[in-house]
């Protein structure tokens, strides 16, 4: 397919503007999508501040690691031929992401999307909800989990999920607004961080529930807070920065003699290290679930041309191509 296309287009370090570019070409095992819905992650806002993410290039690219559209171009092989035509849930590390009117995705990364859910249902369905399997996969023999970014959307789903499999989630909460609000989504266990007994019920609730597992989004000293009051063989997994602060605070006696570890959680690491089988039955159970345990709520719709002010979204914003 040739002609030109509108995306938002990275031309160096510093600037992002809206721009025609020529419509990409897949190469084999590769695809053409025409782009209906994307979303915009933490990882999108930190590629944007110029961190290098999997293989996508830094300049001369189009942001955008996920979204939802319609397959109209094959570069080669079965899989990307049985997928002409179809409406898939893709991700891509690809120079020509998701930002834009097409996209290149592998074909691995592909999924076809059930008639009943809409394309910005099925936007949301890569980055967040396999973070979630992901997650659930490391627990092992641990029954219950530490959660500090809970009422992202990430935070939202590993609660919903874990709870539905019978696991415990203590989650982390700043506000009584945010509380109430996870209680509305049947949260069973939330900690207020300001509460002037915060660290004794932690721990109380943490050795109660024989919760040996911590999953953070907030870096800093709040990880070596949570991590120094869970038990014995307690695990952490840093999977954001929101406090862009180092880790602070950290007992070494505890890492030496209580057997806690510190650990990050990389999405495209762990993603690249499944092989098409399990990626297949990972996403059949995301897209059985994306109107349930892996929906995304709330959300906000900006079109390509409101780019910065969907940047600044309190809101899960999705660009509508």
């Amino acid at each position: 397919m040739s002609g030109m296309m509108k995306s938002l287009y990275i031309e160096d370090n510093v600037s992002i503007n809206l721009k025609d570019i020529p419509i990409p070409q897949p190469s084999n095992g590769q695809v053409l999508i025409k782009v209906e819905c994307a979303p915009i992650n933490p990882f999108d806002k930190e590629f944007l501040n110029g961190y290098k993410i999997g293989q996508k290039p830094l300049v001369s690219a189009v942001p955008g690691f996920e979204g939802s559209g319609t397959v109209i171009a094959s570069g080669g092989g079965l899989l990307g031929w049985q997928l002409k035509g179809n409406r898939v849930a893709f991700y891509t590390e690809h120079q020509f992401g998701a930002f834009g009117q097409y996209a290149i995705a592998d074909v691995n990364y592909c999924a076809e999307l059930p008639k009943h859910i809409t394309f910005q249902e099925g936007c949301c369905s890569f980055i967040n909800p396999m973070s979630v399997l992901m997650m659930y996969q490391l627990l092992g023999n641990s029954s219950g989990i530490v959660s500090t970014g809970a009422c992202t959307n990430l935070g939202r789903m590993l609660m919903r999920y874990c709870q539905s499999k019978g696991i415990n989630v203590i989650n982390i909460v700043k506000s009584q607004g945010e509380e109430k609000q996870l209680k509305d989504e049947g949260a069973k266990l939330i900690l207020n961080l300001n509460q002037e007994d915060f660290e004794e019920k932690l721990k109380l609730m943490a050795s109660s529930y024989s919760t040996t597992v911590l999953f953070d989004s907030v870096g800093g000293d709040l990880l070596s807070k949570i991590l120094n009051l869970m038990p014995n063989g307690s695990r952490a997994y840093l999977y954001a920065n929101y406090s862009k602060k180092s880790l602070e605070g950290i007992y070494c006696a505890n890492l030496m003699y209580q057997n806690k570890k510190i650990f990050g959680f990389s999405f495209v690491d762990i993603l690249q290290s499944k092989n098409i089988i399990q990626l297949k039955l990972m996403m059949n159970e995301i897209l059985n679930n994306i109107q349930g345990c892996f929906k995304t709520l709330p959300t906000q719709i900006f079109s390509l041309e409101e780019f910065e002010k969907a940047l600044e979204s309190k809101e899960k914003a999705i660009i509508k191509i």
